[in-house]
This record gives C-alpha cells, structure tokens and sequence, in this order.
C-alpha cells in the first residue's frame, strides 16, 4: 500500500481519494450525516443550489452564508438543525474546487478531525494500492489547517503498517504534528481560522477539532455536470 499526501489537488487519482477541507466543508459534511440527512449535494455555483430540490440549502463565501440562504455552513448551527431524512444542497469554494480536480478517483472520501478513525477505516476498507490525501487548501494555496489535518490523517493509516510506503508530502504533513500537537491550536493559527474567528464563528474551531466525535464518512456517490458547473452528490459510507 501507498499513503501520498498533497498539500493542493493535483491529480490524476486512480484509486482513492480522502479529501480534507477542515475548515468547513469535510468537517460540516460529517455533521450533516451525523445529524441525519440523507444526501448532500456540493457545487461551487450559488445559482445551481438555489435550483435544487433539497429540502435545505447550506452556503458560504469567506465564511458567511451569501444573500438569500437561510442557514452558513457552520459546524456550530449544523449540530443545531433537525436534518432526519433530509436532502441538503451545499456551495462553497474550496470544497468544489478541490472536487473537480480529484472527483475522478475511483473511491473518494471526506476526512476531517471529526472522523478521522472512522475515515482512516474506511479508506483502508476500500483502497487497492493507493490512498491520496488530499488538502483542499485555501483560496488555491495551501492551507495550515487541512496541511495538517492531512498529516493526523496520513499519520494514522502509516502507523503499525511496515509495508506502507510514503511520499514526500506525507514526510512533510506528519512533520507539522510536532510543531501543532493540539489539533484546536493548529487551526487557530490558520488563515481559515482567523478569518472564522474574525466572523464571530469561533465556536466552529472547537467544534472541527474534536477528533473522532462522528463515525460518519461522506462518499461521493455521483458527479454531473450542469450547464458546465461540477455537481456532486454525497452519502455516507455504509461499511461492508
């Protein structure tokens, strides 16, 4: 087995895919299934979620919902929304950005703190020769937060597993571990993280740094293309 880890999406991906955008999107994904919802449908276009017939439609840009969307992406508001059965429309930046550069990978996961054993499980469940971890980033360059919920991640699948072989990138993002032992601190110091903070979202860092709080893993189930803009349709991973 291979573990690669890459601090913004290159691709191509021909086996699986954990893709980590801490600060919001994999963390509030996980949520979303931990507090019920049946599906969650992610694209970068404002216009195309509002189009959706989802039963709730979440967004952010620079971390505050745009015009028009009722609810943000907050961790912190997601854990307080009755989402039982529901259909969730999803858009952000960076998460469909990422998206559209690593979407073709056979298997693709979420992973964050929030589920990182459960995540760490599943890929190794359903990888064959290779699990990439992927940081989303910020804004097109690299990003504190997801370089090093990337290393816990890439850390967890290395350990006890002689036979694993690693990149570069992976050397690098367990590296920051010992810089950032204390997952809350590390997105503190990162630009997602002053920026949610400067929102008055602070509640969200304490929230994603939880590790393990959800056994829920986000699997991309479906990817489409409407008018030219990537449509992604998420459900959690059923374990064999």
């Amino acid at each position: 087995m291979r573990v690669r880890v890459e601090l913004l999406p290159r691709g191509p991906y021909a086996d699986l895919v954990l893709l980590v955008d801490v600060l919001r999107a994999s963390t509030s994904i996980a949520l979303l299934f931990e507090k019920g919802a049946r599906e969650v449908w992610v694209t970068g276009s404002l216009r195309l979620a509002r189009e959706l017939e989802a039963d709730l439609t979440l967004g952010e840009r620079e971390g505050l919902p745009p015009e028009g969307f009722a609810h943000g992406t907050s961790p912190a508001e997601i854990l307080s929304l009755d989402l039982a059965g529901k259909s969730v429309a999803y858009t952000s930046e960076n998460l469909p950005r990422a998206l559209e550069r690593a979407g073709d990978a056979k298997h693709l996961l979420l992973g964050a703190f929030v589920n990182a054993p459960a995540a760490v499980q599943a890929a190794r469940r359903l990888a064959g020769k290779e699990i990439a971890v992927v940081a989303a980033g910020h804004g097109g360059e690299e990003a504190l937060d997801d370089a090093l919920a990337s290393g816990f991640l890439a850390k967890k699948l290395i350990r006890g597993r002689e036979e694993v072989q690693v990149n570069d990138g992976a050397r690098i993002a367990t590296a920051l571990l010992k810089a950032f032992p204390d997952p809350q601190e590390a997105l503190w110091q990162s630009a997602s993280g002053q920026l949610l903070h400067a929102r008055g979202f602070t509640e969200d860092l304490a929230h994603a740094s939880i590790i393990g709080r959800t056994r829920q893993v986000p699997r991309l189930a479906e990817r489409r293309q409407v008018r030219g803009v990537g449509l992604f349709r998420f459900l959690p991973h059923e374990p064999d």
